[in-house]
């Protein structure tokens, strides 16, 4: 089975991922995927970190990146 979940921002997303797989997790069903969340200083969003449901993390765009990746203001780490 496979679930993505959209939306706008601020509406839950990230907090119904993070409940849903301690759930799943607790009734001995294997989760994968990821979920983003705000890099922010001084108030203003900066960034992305991505992180794995297995606890891996990693900064996925940041405005400070020197890349051509780009997505609008954001470079972006695809290694």
């Amino acid at each position: 089975m496979k679930i993505v979940i959209t939306g706008k921002p601020g509406i839950g997303k990230t907090t119904l991922i993070k409940k849903l797989s301690e759930y799943l997790k607790k009734k001995g069903i294997k989760t994968k995927g990821f979920y983003t969340e705000e890099i922010r200083e001084f108030g203003e969003r900066i960034g992305f970190k991505i992180r794995s449901l297995d606890g891996k993390e990693g900064i996925l765009a940041h405005k400070s990146f020197n890349t051509t990746k780009r997505v609008g203001k954001y470079g972006v780490n695809i290694e």
